[in-house]
Formats: structure tokens, sequence, C-alpha cells
């Protein structure tokens, strides 16, 4: 697998590996940086955190590594959304979710971070995540932009009130996902290598580098 925190010789990574303790913590480097189609669909994470995989067992001990570090996380469950952006050529899998919320005196906004584990093009997979908004877990939204009038219905406040209130949500909806996203991705970077774009042409060849 890729990237573990542990450093470790190889021969005591190998009797780690066997008896279970630990999947492998060896970081694979990406080798192919220009592509005839993009390899990588990134949506929402501040770069591409790919990963290589060189074996069969390496995109589960990927799975594994990353659930069990979710899994400290007291705001993780094990269930959570579909990848609404997925694509035919890049399938991808949820991990869960990271859900935090914020109680007002008469409702409560929540903001839920799914991590999302999408394949390549042509090898390897990079991490990413989705998020939404509601409302008392009921009104949803792709942005933290609630409506004046959800917030009005929802904590049957008058609307004067209600403007004010959903100004004070964005606000803090948008802190939460900053803190729940800047913790994800310190997660993926022990697990992959950072790359970003360099350019993509009309034929759609795509040129990265590393971060």
């Amino acid at each position: 697998m890729v990237g573990s925190k542990l450093r470790l010789s190889q021969t005591k990574k190998e009797k780690l590996r066997k008896s279970g303790l630990v999947k492998s913590n060896k970081k694979i480097k990406i080798k192919i940086k220009i592509m005839a189609t993009g390899n990588f669909h990134n949506v929402n994470a501040s770069a591409i955190f790919a990963v290589q995989l060189e074996h069969e067992y390496d995109y589960e001990d990927l799975v594994d590594n990353l659930k069990s570090e979710l899994n400290n996380d007291s705001d993780y469950v094990d269930f959570g959304k579909t990848d609404p952006n997925e694509l035919r050529s890049f399938p991808s899998r949820t991990l869960g979710s990271i859900r935090k919320y914020h109680q007002y005196k008469d409702f409560y906004v929540e903001v839920c971070v799914t991590p999302v584990i999408r394949s390549g093009y042509y090898e390897g997979v990079n991490l990413d995540w989705n998020v939404e908004y509601s409302i008392n877990g009921e009104c949803t939204y792709d942005e933290p932009n609630f409506d004046v009038a959800d917030v009005e219905w929802y904590a049957k406040l008058p609307k004067s009130k209600a403007v004010q209130y959903a100004k004070l949500a964005d606000k803090k909806a948008e802190k939460i996902k900053n803190e729940i996203v800047d913790k994800l991705e310190a997660l993926y970077n022990d697990y992959s290598e950072k790359y970003g774009v360099t350019a993509v042409f009309s034929n759609g060849e795509t040129i990265y580098h590393k971060l």
C-alpha cells in the first residue's frame, strides 16, 4: 500500500505485514506524467492525491488503512453518501463520512464530508472528497448558502431573524468544512503523492507535475 506514517526497516516491515499489523508503508510514485487523456478525475481536493497500485491487494490495503485512520476521528461514521461525481471512465468508492453539527437555538446545521477514492483512467487512483450541507438533517445544499426561507421554516423564526441566522450559519458551515477537509487532506498526504495539472491540450493530452 501507499505511504503509512511508520518509517521502518524493510525486514521489520515484512514481519509486520505478515502479522497483519500493517499493510505496507511504501510510498509509491506516479510514473506517468504525460497522458493522451487525463488519468485523474479530481473534483474538490486541493491537489491530485495520487496513488499508484502495484499489486491487486494494494487497493484493499489502501481502503483498510484509510478507514482505520478515519475511525480515529470521533466525527467519522462508517456509512455515507454515494459519489455524485462518479463517471463511467472513473469509477469511485466512498469511505463513510465525517459529520459535524452546530446547534443554534431552534435549529442546527450539519456538514457532511465524504472521502472518495476514484480510479484513474489508465492506472492508480486519486483521493478526493465531496461535501453536503443541511438544516436539521433534511434540507440539503451543495454550498454553504442557506436559504432564508428554509431557516425561517425550520427554526420557526420571523424573516428578519432568519436573515441574520442564515448569514451566521453560512459562515459557520464553511468554517466547519474547512476544518474537516484540512484534517482529511493531511491524512491523504500520508498515503499518496501530490500532483497538479501543468497543462491540458485540446486533444485531451494532460501534463502533470509533482507538488
